[in-house]
């Protein structure tokens, strides 16, 4: 056996050899207002459960009404806008979160749409439906459809993107 002296028992650090320079750490993920992209324009801030539930009532209604394919067509009309017609009738939008900006017409349909979709419909069945309330407990109101696309959904009062047709 050597003869080593005992290091003390609490506190004990090791002083870094001459000439050590410690790794810097990687950022962590940062909350929507402080992206790098910056805040959400004047007027804009994620919409409520209640807000998100009233639009998923309001496009089944625009569905019966329209028979599917008058929502079709309106739908594929607004999309390029990050909007459904629910989402338009009540100045909602879909904002990419790396982004900041409207989603464009192919993440709306097919990564939303039906990746998300399918994925949705599979975590739904399997939690009986209680993730179609996740809305209510996420702290920036997403669903499974926003958490698989990356989006946010926000109320758009002013069309601060400005995506309304200027002649209607």
């Amino acid at each position: 056996m050597t003869n080593q002296p005992n290091p003390p028992e609490s506190g004990f650090q090791p002083s870094p050899p001459p000439g050590f320079q410690p790794e810097p750490s990687a950022p962590g993920p940062q909350p929507i207002s402080k992206m790098q992209t910056g805040p959400l324009p004047h007027g804009c801030a994620t919409v409520s459960p209640w807000g998100r539930l009233g639009a998923y009532f309001l496009e089944g209604i625009l569905g019966i009404v329209t028979l599917g394919i008058g929502w079709l067509i309106w739908a594929a009309m607004i999309a390029g806008t990050g909007q459904t017609p629910a989402k338009r009738l009540l100045k909602q939008r879909v904002i990419g979160a790396d982004t900041l900006s409207p989603v464009s017409f192919g993440k709306m349909f097919f990564l939303r749409g039906l990746v998300a979709g399918f994925v949705a419909g599979f975590a739904i069945s399997f939690t009986l439906g209680i993730l179609l309330f996740m809305p209510f407990w996420d702290k920036r109101n997403q669903n499974i459809w926003d958490k698989v696309s990356n989006t946010y959904v926000v109320s758009d009062p002013n069309d601060a993107w400005g995506t309304k047709p200027t002649g209607i």
